[in-house]
């Protein structure tokens, strides 16, 4: 292998469990960045003027559609799940934070249009009804790379540590029991050691980039994955999901094709800033 860059990556030493933990702290970190950006809006802000108070108003405007959906043009209507995973999609990356303020909007007003069509954007929903075929290739992909986990009770004591990590997920709603995941029905089994120190001395030197508010794969994962690979890291500040070729930071962008066409190795400790608006 000549060179290899990996951008928004998890650490394979951690164990499933807590990595899908720390993730959920990541995407409330992430919440918290778009509740402090919608509390500049003043009085139009539906998670109001105080980012302290916000994962309270978001789940006022949330927790009731656990037991009466949205009204949505679509007939399907916007369910609980829906608003959640919908907002998910939202937190991935900062441009989409517009579309999370609209949907927020729509919510308070009884309406979750806005919110189910994020929902689809990440189930890959087309408006035909047909959905891809890119989370059943997750699937795939996750059950042969991942530990299974099969103890209800670690999972269940799992679900509560996101609550508290992640409290604008929790619906207060006591928790009693945790479901198992398709990868604990896999038929086929994981494809090697897991979790697993990496152990690859005859890889060339590998540029990890890794973003410091990165909601689906936490900046610590890269610091760690870098560290066992022996390779260069480069830090890119931000609330977004990968950065590099994304028309974020022309910064990362430079050091990786560098390194990339020319072997050119990122300064040590480099650390890039988003290209001013």
């Amino acid at each position: 292998m000549r060179a290899l860059v990996l951008d928004g990556a998890l650490d394979p030493a951690q164990d499933l469990i807590s990595s899908s933990v720390d993730q959920m702290a990541g995407f409330q970190q992430a919440f918290d960045a778009f509740a402090a950006d919608c509390a500049t809006r003043g009085g139009e802000c539906p998670l109001g003027t105080d980012p302290a108070q916000a994962t309270a108003r978001f789940r006022a405007l949330v927790d009731p559609l656990i037991l009466a959906p949205a009204s949505t043009a679509d007939p399907r209507g916007l369910s609980y799940g829906d608003a959640h995973i919908g907002t998910l999609q939202a937190l991935y990356s900062e441009e989409f934070w517009p579309y999370l303020y609209q949907g927020l909007v729509e919510l308070a007003e009884g309406r979750g249009d806005t919110l189910l069509q994020l929902a689809d954007v990440y189930l890959g929903r087309a408006p035909s009804g047909i959905y891809s075929n890119q989370s059943d290739a997750f699937s795939a992909v996750h059950c042969l790379d991942d530990q299974r986990v099969t103890d209800r009770a670690a999972l269940t004591d799992a679900a509560r540590d996101v609550a508290q990590v992640a409290p604008f997920l929790d619906s207060g709603l006591e928790i009693q029991g945790a479901a198992l995941d398709v990868c604990a029905f896999w038929p086929a089994p994981p494809s090697g050691p897991v979790p697993h120190q990496i152990d690859a001395p005859e890889l060339p030197n590998v540029v990890v980039i890794s973003t410091t508010g990165d909601p689906a794969t936490p900046y610590q994962a890269g610091v760690d994955l870098a560290e066992q690979l022996g390779g260069s890291l480069i830090t890119v500040a931000g609330s977004r999901h990968g950065a590099f070729l994304a028309d974020v930071s022309s910064c990362v962008d430079r050091a990786a094709i560098a390194y990339l066409t020319d072997l050119t190795p990122p300064a040590d400790g480099l650390n890039c800033s988003p290209d001013a608006a």
